[in-house]
């Protein structure tokens, strides 16, 4: 990577990523997810898990002998278990050997992921590209916060499956003499997610991509492109993330951020 700037943003971009791809390494972070599959009110059986599932629309059931070996709570399952979790939650819950198990629940539905330290997306990973660090992709920016927040109801990388976002409010800057909107949902702490696509997305950049932003102090903020993150479904099939919401595509190419994985 190259740029003209001084060290000061550079230096702090190298390190805010290095971070970033230290936790793409987690053992059982993102890069690890080696399956998903959504349950029916029939109990299922699937390659590498143990147990038969099922689920209706309010909980989740396992049915495993010892033999098998699922540990659920550090205790061998022997029998039947129900599982809750909120709409939208996911947790681990279980393991398998090497192998955790995450349930999750997405639109009204159960289903469950394997975790796998030895997933090939995780043992074949060598970092992700990113274009030069830029000033000039640090946009100035307004927020108008929503009262109350709207609600949309929006596509994910799984086909089918839809997500309900809640969009607190919007930010407003102007690149190249043009002002343009994105909306935002609530983030962790005191940040906004503001999911967004543009020119590049599909191309040099994954479908989407998602930046974080500081809760603004009297209405104003800096969205830096150059913290562009691609969503975990940029790396793996396991995904539910949600794409961005309607209005959120740009009409130029932000080259700045994160590249699509290679």
């Amino acid at each position: 990577m190259t740029t003209t700037l001084g060290g000061g943003l550079v230096g702090e971009w190298v390190s805010w990523h290095a971070e970033r791809e230290q936790e793409l390494r987690e053992p059982y972070g993102w890069l690890s997810l080696a399956g998903l599959h959504w349950l029916g009110e029939q109990a299922q059986t699937f390659d590498g898990i143990p147990g038969a599932w099922s689920a209706s629309t309010r909980a989740a059931r396992v049915t495993a002998t010892a033999e098998e070996g699922l540990v659920v709570e550090d205790r061998l399952l022997d029998g039947s278990m129900q599982l809750t979790i909120h709409e939208s939650g996911s947790a681990l819950f279980g393991a398998h050997g090497s192998v955790r198990l995450e349930l999750l629940r997405r639109g009204g539905a159960y289903g469950i992921r394997a975790r796998d330290p030895r997933s090939p997306v995780l043992t074949s990973f060598t970092g992700v590209p990113a274009f030069p660090v830029h000033s000039r992709w640090m946009v100035p920016a307004t927020f108008e916060l929503y009262s109350p927040p709207h609600v949309q109801l929006t596509g994910t990388a799984q086909p089918g499956l839809r997500r309900r976002l809640e969009i607190v409010g919007e930010l407003r800057f102007t690149v190249a003499g043009t002002e343009y909107t994105l909306a935002a949902t609530a983030g962790a702490g005191s940040s906004l997610i503001v999911p967004f696509s543009d020119t590049s997305s599909g191309s040099t950049t994954a479908p989407w991509r998602v930046l974080a932003v500081r809760r603004p102090r009297l209405g104003r903020t800096v969205l830096d492109f150059n913290r562009a993150l691609n969503p975990p479904s940029a790396f793996t099939a396991y995904g539910t993330c949600p794409q961005p919401p309607g209005g959120n595509t740009l009409p130029f190419a932000v080259e700045a951020g994160e590249r699509a994985p290679g």
